[in-house]
């Protein structure tokens, strides 16, 4: 075996773990140190291409009245599920263009029986399509890209140095 296959196994080698470690990354969930415990969050999040605004607020009364805000405004009602979580899809139409950063609000009673009120700003609408969501797309084609010249390379080195031996018996019986 020469220095060249070996530096090539090397790199491949070093460009899979890498690879590997970019994975990882992806499927973890890396939260804030501040982050905010599971017991009290509010989540917006666009729906259907930005046509609605799904809230999601956990930690109130079961089966209890709670009441969303869009600021002062009230804009509907809501019960919360047996586990005390709320969620409710606000069309688009009620959402003013530019309400970016506008608060939604939602009020109601904890399970304890005291007030809660969860408040949140809305989130502005993706307007395209980032780097993030090529990502995975383009380390699938490194990893193609990898796995093709760790092969391009086995090949050359097998044909090259004559490693690759015939059965035993093959070429006396198949002379031409």
């Amino acid at each position: 075996m020469t220095n060249t296959s070996a530096a090539a196994r090397r790199t491949v080698t070093a460009l899979m773990i890498f690879l590997a470690v970019c994975g990882m990354a992806l499927v973890l969930d890396a939260k804030p140190a501040g982050a905010a415990a599971s017991s009290d969050r509010l989540v917006l999040n666009w729906a259907e291409g930005g046509d609605r605004l799904v809230v999601s607020g956990v930690g109130y009364r079961a089966r209890d009245l709670v009441e969303v805000r869009l600021g002062s405004s009230p804009i509907q009602q809501t019960r919360g599920d047996d586990n005390g979580r709320i969620e409710v899809s606000v069309p688009q139409d009620l959402l003013t263009a530019g309400m970016s950063g506008a608060s939604i609000v939602l009020a109601g009673r904890s399970v304890s029986g005291t007030s809660r009120i969860l408040i949140s700003a809305i989130p502005p609408r993706a307007a395209a399509r980032g780097p993030v969501d090529l990502l995975p797309w383009g380390l699938g084609a490194l990893a193609l890209a990898a796995l093709l010249l760790g092969l391009w390379l086995r090949r050359g080195r097998l044909t090259a140095a004559g490693t690759v031996a015939a059965p035993a018996g093959y070429r006396s019986r198949h002379a031409a």
